[in-house]
């Protein structure tokens, strides 16, 4: 029985782990990277900016996709179409 609740703890774990944080104001918390145009990957999924798509750093200044540091923690909201609308740079995990 030990055994069967240890293994049920360890997978519920693991299935926590694996979801993308989200915020309660709909952003989600993830890795970035900018491709070419306005294709990014974030956490290896391929995605687009949305026209006008914003990207703010930490010091909440705007910058454009090709001076995004490659795999940039970052929270960010969809559109309704499914397009990156917005993004904010997180400061480095200590």
């Amino acid at each position: 029985m030990r055994r069967l609740l240890a293994l049920f703890f360890v997978a519920v774990l693991a299935a926590c782990g694996s979801s993308p944080q989200r915020f309660s104001d709909g952003s989600v918390a993830g890795t970035m990277t900018a491709g070419q145009m306005s294709n990014v990957t974030i956490d290896g999924k391929p995605m687009r900016l949305a026209p006008g798509a914003r990207i703010l750093t930490t010091s909440n200044t705007s910058i454009t996709p090709d001076h995004l540091p490659p795999n940039s923690r970052v929270r960010y909201k969809l559109d309704q179409s499914g397009q990156v609308s917005q993004v904010w740079l997180l400061p480095p995990e200590k």
